[in-house]
């Protein structure tokens, strides 16, 4: 009777039904990259299946970055957020892991009824998680990577670790340069012009979004000066940079996308931090400062000088790109 019991109960557990996941990925480009490269990895080491829930204007990014299902997280109107939670409940998941801080991404997460809800215990969402990591990461000394392994239950690799997720582009051995930077002034080193002149036989592309184009108007095109800062779509932008020889950015989206598509990446940092953002990969150097208030995490500079940026030279940023270009 025992050895026919638990032959039963193999049975069971044999054609017991696989769990569904999904995670609620974040907003922001660079967030979103380097949670992705974590819940790659955890796929692909524990055998993991999962669907992202993924802003709808990071879809196509999301969709050319990696091959996990997609579900778009749709909140503008309440029609179309109505509509995206009705999705999300049809789809039957057993666990959402929620990554973003907001109040507003728990609630939503609630709304959806996934049974098992974990997240980072912030903004007063507490309510709303079923499962709560701590919020010990506020003071941004780890890498961002470090609470994303937290939060999906996965273990954790320092962001040298990444071995770059290959988009299988020839190196047309460009130098790719990334001026822009959402977050601010602050962020923004002003050195890319003159940084220009130290690679004389160089092609060179400039990207950016339509807000960067202000920022690389007096850099003008040329035959090897392409300035394409506000002309093209993030996808294009993602091909030009999975080509590069070397990118050189400031702490931005498209830092990190390089980052992540294993391209070599030369980081500048002003006003944050590459130990809390640092671009994924081994082939990475830091431009830094060590300027006396920084990282200050501030938008503007509050002594107007802007020393951490400032006190970067070019002839050092050159040095670290050549030192990584491929």
């Amino acid at each position: 009777m025992l050895v026919r019991g638990s032959q039963i109960l193999k049975k069971r557990c044999i054609f017991s039904p696989m769990k569904k996941f999904a995670v609620l990925m974040p907003n922001w480009i660079g967030d979103f990259v380097m949670a992705l490269s974590v819940v790659i990895r955890k796929a692909s080491e524990e055998n993991w299946a999962c669907t992202l829930l993924v802003p709808e204007h990071l879809v196509s990014l999301s969709q050319q970055l990696c091959s996990l299902p997609v579900i778009a997280y749709r909140r503008k109107g309440k029609k179309a957020s109505l509509e995206c939670i009705k999705g999300i409940r049809d789809a039957g998941f057993d666990k959402l892991y929620i990554l973003p801080h907001s109040f507003s991404s728990a609630l939503f997460g609630f709304r959806t009824g996934v049974p098992v809800r974990r997240g980072v215990n912030a903004e007063f969402r507490r309510v709303f998680l079923t499962s709560a990591v701590a919020d010990m990461y506020a003071c941004r000394a780890e890498h961002l990577t470090k609470e994303y392994s937290d939060v999906l239950e996965t273990r954790f690799l320092s962001p040298e670790q990444w071995c770059g997720n290959k988009m299988h582009y020839p190196c047309n051995g460009a130098i790719v340069l990334c001026p822009g930077a959402a977050y601010g002034p602050a962020k923004r080193w002003g050195g890319f012009e003159e940084l220009i002149r130290f690679f004389p036989e160089r092609d060179i592309f400039i990207l950016g979004d339509k807000r960067d184009a202000e920022y690389t108007e007096h850099i003008h095109s040329d035959q090897r000066i392409h300035n394409l800062a506000g002309k093209t779509t993030l996808q294009e932008a993602v091909s030009i940079l999975a080509s590069a020889a070397v990118v050189i950015s400031n702490d931005s989206g498209l830092m990190h996308i390089a980052g992540f598509s294993g391209v070599p990446v030369v980081g500048i940092y002003g006003s944050t931090t590459p130990n809390w953002t640092r671009p994924l990969g081994s082939s990475v150097r830091i431009a830094s400062s060590g300027y006396g208030c920084s990282p200050c995490f501030e938008r503007t500079c509050r002594k107007k000088d802007y020393g951490c940026l400032t006190d970067i030279t070019p002839a050092t940023v050159c040095k670290l790109a050549l030192e990584i270009a491929r």
